[in-house]
């Protein structure tokens, strides 16, 4: 069998890289090829806003929202130095308008995302790759990757009746998750940057309370600490729901409990998750994995590449995995299709890609070292977390910790239109996150300068992708060290402003000129994103106060 695209895998990944490149190069003849027969279950149910952008893209939106999962509303935290229970929302002041189902991808619903029975949503996404004209075998494993050096020259691919089959294609897609089938089979190894080393055990139940509720189906994740690891509660559906507790591997070795018993036994310890499931019932399906995270050393090569959990991976605690598999798959599929095409140097389209993705998984890391380091609720995991900040460098001083949150700047390489993030949390959510853990909030800079500067001394042009429209455009961007300043956006009006203005107050009155009539927010939120985006700058040092001496690279 011979295509221009064989996918492995056909989970989120592996169906986003299909579906998105049949959109974009309809000609292009694509396997998948799944070991499973879905639907399966599978963990990470609980999604971020970023992969609603992604499902849109696809055109399967609307297919996904006729499920009608539970809306995600933010998440639910007992974390930090507090015991009570509080929010980190999407939407931020704003009420949930729980608008009639199905609802389209606009207003609210573009600012929340879902939380998923991954047997449902994953099913879904690859029965839409099947129908744009992807070609999907299930219960097709990989059993053999035929090599040589650096190049992949065919596979061998079993079936359930017991036959196998010879598979060749021009490119290859790696997606088969942690087992890293294609990354394995080339040598290429991982980087564990971080020292968490944990399990998380889970078990699904039927019935369960929803807890905090916001009309029909608007809810939140709810992730409460106890003295030896945290649980997550993700209502999933009308009546099933996903309860999982994460602890370090060495406290399960030494607590000489089994999985089951450790997890019922983490229930007891939390009360709230405790008192939803009164009314539940376990369905007894168990499961047990490990959570390491890890960044894979290369990402492409001469005719493959990696997306999803191949790779990288970071810590559940952010809910990130499936969004930066299907983040991170999308660009995949803008790669090869660019590939095909011919007309970008594919050296440096492969190595964007890998530049991109890899900061983008290790942001994820960095952010779940400080979730951890910063709890003061893991009475029994002191030592583990205070080896895990004294690894990472970590400090728990609010402007010092905001400061290495944002070591990879917040200037975002899809060009930062909206709002400044870091690990997906918009810059004024990391600041809210810092105050919650430390008890004192990072200081806004803005607040200290009346005038302010360009900074662009020292900073090189360059250009990096921006994944738009079906295109990566070679966007024009100042590189200084490892920040770069997209033009492009809230960012371009910025430069452009500032190359004139030098009143804060000026700038952000011009810049909110510009874009009342261009976008569809809110007045206040509009506002808001502009006081992100200068402020994004001051910290990434491409804006000072006027009065300040501009900062020599």
């Amino acid at each position: 069998m011979k295509y221009d695209v064989a996918i492995i895998g056909g989970g989120p990944a592996g169906s986003t890289v299909g579906a998105l490149l049949k959109r974009l190069q309809s000609g292009l003849k694509i396997g998948i090829f799944e070991a499973a027969k879905f639907p399966r279950d599978h963990v990470g149910e609980s999604l971020l806003p970023a992969t609603c952008e992604v499902l849109h893209e696809l055109e399967a939106w609307d297919k996904v929202e006729e499920a009608k999962f539970p809306v995600k509303l933010g998440g639910l935290y007992r974390w930090g130095i507090t015991d009570e229970v509080y929010p980190l929302p999407f939407l931020r002041g704003e009420p949930y308008q729980d608008p009639p189902r199905p609802a389209k991808y606009e207003g609210q619903r573009a600012l929340t995302t879902f939380q998923v029975d991954r047997s449902i949503f994953d099913k879904v996404l690859l029965d839409h790759a099947a129908s744009l004209g992807c070609e999907v075998f299930e219960e097709a494993p990989v059993k053999a990757v035929h090599c040589t050096g650096d190049r992949i020259d065919g596979l061998t691919v079993g079936g359930h009746t017991g036959s196998e089959l010879r598979v060749e294609a021009d490119r290859y897609v790696d997606a088969s998750g942690g087992r890293g089938i294609l990354r394995k089979a080339l040598g290429v190894g991982v980087d564990a940057p971080s020292s968490l080393r944990n399990i998380a055990i889970y078990d699904y139940w039927q019935d369960a309370d929803w807890g905090t509720r916001a009309g029909e189906d608007g809810t939140y994740i709810h992730v409460m600490s106890i003295d030896w690891g945290w649980l997550w509660f993700i209502s999933m559906g009308k009546t099933r729901t996903s309860v999982g507790l994460v602890t370090s591997a060495a406290y399960y070795k030494q607590s000489g409990l089994t999985t089951a018993e450790l997890y019922l036994k983490a229930i007891e310890c939390e009360p709230l998750i405790s008192n939803l499931l009164r009314p539940a019932s376990r369905e007894n399906v168990l499961k047990a994995e490990s959570d390491w995270s890890y960044v894979a050393d290369r990402l492409a090569g001469e005719n493959w590449i990696l997306a999803g959990d191949s790779a990288g991976f970071a810590d559940p605690i952010l809910s990130a995995g499936v969004t930066l598999a299907m983040t991170g798959s999308r660009k995949v599929a803008y790669t090869l299709s660019e590939l095909h095409r011919g007309e970008l140097d594919p050296a440096w389209v492969k190595s964007e890609y890998e530049r991109i993705q890899k900061s983008n998984i290790k942001d994820h890391i960095r952010f779940a070292d400080y979730w951890y380091s910063a709890n003061a609720k893991f009475t029994d995991l002191t030592e583990y977390c205070s080896e895990i900040a004294r690894d990472a460098g970590i400090s728990l001083n609010p402007d010092e910790a905001f400061r290495w949150l944002a070591v990879g700047g917040f200037s975002s390489d899809a060009g930062g239109y909206i709002s400044p993030t870091a690990a997906t949390f918009r810059l004024s959510t990391v600041k809210q996150m810092v105050e919650r853990f430390g008890g004192a909030a990072p200081e806004w800079l803005l607040q200290r300068h009346k005038n302010l500067k360009l900074n662009v001394d020292g900073a090189t042009r360059d250009v990096a992708a921006s994944y738009l429209d079906g295109r990566i455009v070679p966007q024009e961007v100042f590189q200084r060290g490892d920040k770069r300043l997209f033009l492009q956006g809230f960012y371009k009006r910025a430069y452009v402003v500032l190359l004139l203005e030098q009143s804060t107050d000026k700038v952000i009155e011009k810049m909110f000129k510009h874009f009342r009539p261009r976008v569809s927010e809110s007045d206040p939120l509009l506002l808001t994103y502009i006081v992100e985006v200068l402020e994004a700058m001051l910290h990434d040092g491409w804006i000072v106060g006027a009065d300040e001496t501009v900062r020599k690279a």
